[in-house]
């Protein structure tokens, strides 16, 4: 995608750094002219997003890590600003699904709502401090974060476009329960509910009689 009015772009992006960095860093980006501002790029792929629950990212150094680890060891590329939600961008939409079903079954505290959407957003490269700074915006960006803020922690929530291209990866996961929504006749997003982790849970089934 492209911002036929470059303004919409710097706009696009004044407000994501500013959710992640500091006023005076704003200030350095954004108080000079548009043209200086970025280098823009459109960028294609599938697109994790991960919102940590309780205890919260930014208090949770431990979830970050994980983040980071999964995402390199499926291939991904890590948006650089890790604060309420972490965004990874693939080019093998099998490798966001199974980085994403890892990250829901990890043995971990932390519980996640997940959201994956494919399609095109613009990596702009700012320049802080004479280092580059990259940062993917609009398009599939803002639908896949609307997507993860609707799903239910602990679930994955896919977009169309890409359940489309995991219905068979999807059908492998085993005691996964799929949940499709529809407007009219056609299909909406589709939330994967996977079996319970048992070192997770299992003091909970205890106490109900049911281990």
């Amino acid at each position: 995608m492209q911002y036929e009015d470059p303004t919409q772009l710097v706009d696009a992006l004044s407000q994501r750094v500013l959710r992640h960095l500091s006023a005076g860093a704003w200030r350095s980006l954004f108080l000079r002219p548009v043209e200086e501002v970025t280098q823009t790029a459109p960028v294609h792929g599938t697109f994790l997003c991960a919102a940590a629950q309780v205890p919260a990212w930014s208090a949770n150094a431990a979830a970050q890590r994980d983040l980071e680890f999964l995402a390199r060891s499926h291939g991904g590329v890590l948006d650089p600003f890790p604060a309420a939600s972490g965004l990874v961008r693939f080019d093998d939409p099998q490798a966001a699904l199974a980085m994403a079903v890892e990250l829901q079954q990890a043995a971990s505290e932390v519980r996640y709502q997940v959201g994956i959407a494919t399609g095109e957003c613009v990596l702009a490269t700012l320049q802080l401090e004479g280092a580059p700074l990259p940062v993917l915006v609009g398009g599939v960006v803002e639908r896949v974060e609307a997507l993860t803020q609707q799903a239910t922690a602990g679930s994955i929530r896919l977009a169309p476009e890409s359940f489309a291209l995991l219905q068979d990866d999807v059908a492998r996961i085993a005691g996964c329960m799929v949940a499709t929504e529809y407007d009219g006749d056609a299909a909406g997003a589709t939330s994967l509910m996977l079996a319970p982790r048992s070192n997770a849970f299992l003091s909970t089934f205890a106490g109900l009689g049911l281990t």
